[in-house]
């Protein structure tokens, strides 16, 4: 280990280095000598690394003047997740995404007023690129909690991190799914470390370069609806006539209920599915209707073989009735985007979804005729389905969305009948009207011009709102 790296200052250090600090990763044998550095001088000692880490030491030719500690974040916070707007199934799978600052020292022997803000501010803006050289990607928030009974956090503010709250002062024990009061809450700081970082955290897909950070496999157990509408929508599957004989184990209503959850939560093949009711909590359970055993617990996930059959079985032009006036009851007024697409499932069932923009979640379905796959077939029978849609589901203030398929006079027609806007696709399939369009655009705008404002703000701070601007 370099002998300059174990040396600091050992009187006050001049001004003029605030100016002339530099930041550097740590390697095994230094991140040994930080942790000594911090178990002597850190009101909390040195953390246990665990997950995903990165030790950085801000220095001045060579000696250490500051030491940082980053780690995966807190699995689930009230304020952060508020803030950030994503659900649970986006949470779970990108919260390696954003990183802790778990600890933050200023060395004894260089304290100096300035130091530490000048010094976090280094090591953030050095972050992505060394969390990129270590984990092969970049984060996009990181996260780090100040004990308000001992200090102001004036650092963090002042090294442009905002606070997002406070914790209701809980701690969670150590390997055990268990939090106990600690009655000192902490505040809660967030730093934007990408520009689009609000977007792409609450965004359907991540681009691909994010794809170490993710978790496409969480064993995730939070439910995408709160209890009441998950009694309200268990109710309305009781009514969907089952088709099975007598010999079964489940209601009909608890497997179709799993079916609507693992879709809710952006489960898309039916194996994935079942694998996401196996990690389903007894209360959940419960909630979904399962049956008990004898011990009083709630009986294991369904098999993949139990879905299929009831799925092959069961009407879903009534299954997906049932959904449909739930959905309308259950959401309000629709958002202001939806997405028109339709998709077959095991190439035997066209099924037809129109889908909020912003987070993918249905907000109405159709299926269509069951019919052998083909061009053709797809066609009309995505077509059908997309104009009973259009008749029956309320589109007051919503702006409807599509590829080139769904731009005809009919469906278009059926849109602005129902209060809706269309916006669809259009292409060389259709020649005079790509020609009338083009000419029309060239013209004059189809699109209104951009809030410069109010789009450089949202930019500069990452998409968030509220506290974060």
């Amino acid at each position: 280990m370099n002998s300059e790296l174990e040396s600091v200052f050992a009187q006050d250090p001049p001004a003029v280095v605030l100016g002339e600090l530099e930041v550097m990763t740590l390697g095994d044998e230094d991140i040994a000598r930080a942790a000594i550095l911090l178990e002597e001088e850190h009101d909390l000692g040195a953390a246990r690394p665990v997950g995903r880490t990165l030790f950085q030491a801000v220095h001045h030719r060579g000696r250490w003047v500051a030491l940082l500690m980053w780690g995966p974040a807190a699995l689930k916070l009230t304020d952060r997740d508020a803030e950030i707007g994503w659900t649970d199934r986006q949470r779970a799978e990108r919260i390696g995404l954003i990183v802790q600052n778990r600890r933050f020292l200023v060395l004894a022997k260089t304290r100096m007023p300035n130091l530490a803000s000048r010094a976090l501010s280094l090591a953030v803006n050095a972050l992505p690129a060394a969390w990129e050289q270590t984990h092969s990607y970049r984060p996009l928030l990181a996260e780090t909690f100040t004990d308000i009974e001992a200090f102001e956090g004036t650092c963090y503010k002042a090294a442009a991190w905002q606070p997002c709250g406070i914790t209701k002062g809980f701690t969670r024990e150590h390997r055990a799914d268990y939090f106990f009061r600690n009655d000192r809450p902490k505040k809660l700081w967030l730093r934007v470390l990408h520009r689009n970082a609000g977007p792409m955290l609450c965004g359907i897909e991540m681009p691909p370069q994010y794809a170490a950070g993710l978790n496409l496999n969480t064993p995730e157990r939070a439910l995408p609806l709160r209890a009441n509408q998950l009694e309200s929508l268990r109710d309305v599957l009781r009514e969907v006539p089952d088709p099975r004989a007598s010999n079964r184990k489940f209601p009909c209503s608890s497997l179709l209920l799993l079916v609507a959850m693992g879709l809710l939560a952006g489960r898309k093949s039916l194996a994935s599915i079942q694998r996401y009711g196996q990690f389903l909590t007894q209360k959940q359970r419960a909630t979904l209707g399962w049956p008990s055993n004898k011990l009083g617990t709630f009986r294991p996930a369904p098999s993949y073989a139990a879905l299929y059959n009831l799925l092959c079985k069961i009407d879903p032009h009534g299954f997906a009735a049932a959904l449909n006036g739930w959905l309308a009851a259950a959401h309000g007024t629709l958002p202001r985007g939806l997405a028109i697409d339709g998709k077959y499932v095991r190439n035997l069932v066209l099924t037809l979804c129109l889908s909020e923009h912003e987070s993918g979640a249905p907000a109405a379905i159709a299926i269509a005729e069951q019919a052998p796959v083909n061009e053709e077939t797809k066609k009309e029978g995505e077509l059908t389905c997309a104009r009973r849609l259009y008749a029956t589901t309320p589109l007051h203030g919503a702006t409807v969305t599509g590829d080139a398929l769904h731009c005809e006079a009919q469906s278009i027609t059926l849109v602005v009948e129902n209060g809706g806007d269309a916006l669809f696709q259009l292409k060389a399939n259709q020649p005079n009207a790509l020609k009338h369009a083009m000419e029309v655009a060239a013209k004059h705008s189809p699109l209104l011009p951009a809030n410069p404002t109010n789009s450089t703000t949202a930019a500069r701070n990452g998409g968030f709102t509220g506290s974060i601007r």
